[in-house]
């Protein structure tokens, strides 16, 4: 079955989302999420707080909306490196320059490690926060496991899945320390140590 065509009243209201998330990526990352404030995300993106309030029913719903958007985004890039690959092991190359090069976003791994630390104290944002990397996971990598390494026995994808599990937070705590020892951790450096630690965790399968 075909999708409807949108109408007019649909095409508005995605336009004004896109543009409120838009106005609040801007703020969030100038700000934090801490300090950043519904009245400066709507006077950014040309609106009244009122209307934010139709979209979103507050700062935190407007930063899950805003990390579930990044989060197709990098899925989609992802997805696209992928088709044009035709073989595992382009595949495989392509898995480890996208990850490597994820370094690049360093404000916004900033910004959703301080969302992190709101929402161990907020069980549904955490739920919510969850689901988003469960996403990332089971869309890009982790239920096509054999994309990347062929045939793997229930032992090593089990292995696998917990490596790529743990590439996201290495990346994190990588980024989050460069602001603190810049002089030891340049994006140079880190682009070095971040492909070594990816062939540490997942070595191509014979």
């Amino acid at each position: 079955m075909a999708a409807k065509t949108p109408n007019r009243q649909q095409i508005r209201t995605r336009e004004t989302q896109a543009r409120l998330l838009n106005a609040a990526e801007e703020v969030f990352v100038r700000e934090g999420y801490e300090a950043a404030q519904l009245e400066e995300i709507a006077a950014t993106a040309g609106r009244s707080k009122g209307a934010v309030y139709t979209h979103f029913k507050s700062k935190e719903d407007f930063f899950l909306a805003l990390f579930e958007h990044r989060t197709r985004c990098y899925i989609e890039r992802f997805g696209e490196a992928l088709r044009r690959c035709s073989t595992r092991q382009e595949r495989f190359n392509a898995f480890r320059n996208f990850y490597v090069g994820l370094i690049t976003d360093r404000t916004w791994t900033v910004l959703t490690l301080e969302f992190k630390l709101f929402a161990l104290r907020h069980p549904e944002s955490k739920e919510r926060l969850r689901k988003a990397f469960e996403m990332t996971r089971t869309t890009s990598t982790s239920t096509q496991l054999e994309d990347f390494f062929g045939p793997l026995d229930r032992k090593r994808k089990s292995e696998a899945e917990a490596s790529i599990a743990a590439l996201g937070p290495i990346l994190s705590g990588l980024i989050l320390e460069s602001h603190f020892d810049s002089d030891h951790l340049s994006e140079k450096t880190m682009r070095r140590l971040l492909g070594r630690i990816f062939d540490a965790l997942l070595p191509p399968q014979p």
